[in-house]
């Protein structure tokens, strides 16, 4: 079997702690592939030629991009779109990479598939401008939390405390107003009749449900059979535990919150995950956020252990793992799955 591992601009895939904006090993991931028997290509998205290639049947490791306003990420989005039209098979899907720092899509993700075979404990609401949430009939209870579609590390996110407090908030995160949209607007505004304004507030956003009374949550990283837990405390007088720095690595975890990141994990037919979950004082879980694709490997580099679960329950085994190998035992599992599946590779 063919895979194609493709990197960004800069020889990058994925990240790694090892160092400041580091990379996976790309000659120690591509040797684990070639060793479990793959045919493995690393190529940047900007040498696939769609002429002259076959990616029939091929599969495709990729990764994303986070780069300011999303860029590298839009010319990603056409290159893995194109392989989907001659064949490929993408990893992980193309509506995983979609949800990538775009939580309106990962929103709809939760309703669409996962909520349909797992209480989240959690919904939210996803809006495209300011005059979306103004013309919405859906009632907004307070407090609520809004949140950027794109952005980590809690950015731009806040408490919506009441309906005066929530416009002003919604105003800021959803602005869009440029000087070319200033130019357009004065001139539409004289030369044509009827014409109705654009709005300067586009930048979408979603409003998901508080969770009173939490003091931090986890960040759980499943690759394959192994779970890897980091809890995150609250910012100092602050809601949010993402970008805390406040980070420790718990010994005991309820089995409970493992139980509930299984079922999550299984249900959603990837190689791996990454989910920021909490749980309330009387054990009620809630998936705030999910990633399917170059998330943070701090949680893995840095855990000294990490929880796998058979017949007899869960266990703590205490070692270190290196990246290159989880991701390649994960990815191979994942490939032997599908292609015992055939129907889920003509629907992929």
């Amino acid at each position: 079997m063919k895979l194609i591992i493709l990197t960004d601009y800069r020889n990058q895939f994925y990240s790694s702690t090892r160092e400041r904006g580091g990379s996976v090993n790309l000659s120690v991931l591509s040797g684990l592939f070639i060793k479990l028997g793959l045919d493995v290509v690393v190529k940047k998205f900007s040498e696939i030629d769609f002429v002259r290639e076959d990616f029939d049947g091929v599969f495709i490791l990729y990764q994303s991009s986070e780069d300011p306003g999303l860029h590298y990420k839009e010319y990603i989005e056409d290159i893995l779109l194109g392989l989907k039209l001659k064949g490929a098979i993408l990893i992980p899907d193309f509506f995983k990479f979609r949800a990538h720092h775009n939580k309106v899509f990962m929103e709809i993700y939760r309703d669409v598939i996962l909520g349909k075979q797992v209480d989240t404990g959690i919904q939210a609401k996803y809006f495209g401008s300011l005059e979306d949430y103004q013309s919405s009939s859906i009632p907004l209870k307070f407090p609520s939390v809004l949140k950027p579609s794109e952005g980590s590390r809690s950015r731009n996110v806040s408490l919506l405390k009441d309906l005066n407090n929530s416009m002003s908030a919604i105003r800021k995160v959803s602005f869009s107003l440029t000087f070319q949209n200033i130019k357009r607007e004065v001139l539409n505004m004289f030369d044509k009749k009827g014409y109705r304004k654009i709005s300067q507030n586009r930048k979408k956003f979603i409003i998901q449900e508080y969770v009173s009374g939490l003091i931090g949550d986890y960040k759980v990283l499943v690759y394959s059979d192994k779970y890897f837990v980091l809890w995150r405390d609250n910012r100092t007088n602050d809601f949010r535990a993402s970008g805390s720095g406040k980070l420790s690595f718990p010994i005991d975890v309820p089995v409970s919150l493992l139980n509930f990141a299984r079922d999550v994990y299984e249900c959603l037919d990837v190689p791996y995950i990454s989910m920021d979950i909490a749980q309330s004082a009387s054990g009620q879980n809630y998936l705030l956020e999910f990633q399917f694709l170059m998330f943070g490997q701090h949680t893995l580099e840095k855990s000294k252990h990490h929880f796998v679960s058979n017949e007899n329950g869960w266990r703590r085994i205490c070692e270190e793992v290196v990246l290159e190998e989880q991701l390649a035992k994960s990815v191979y599992e994942y490939i032997s799955h599908l292609t015992k599946d055939k129907k889920y590779l003509q629907l992929n």
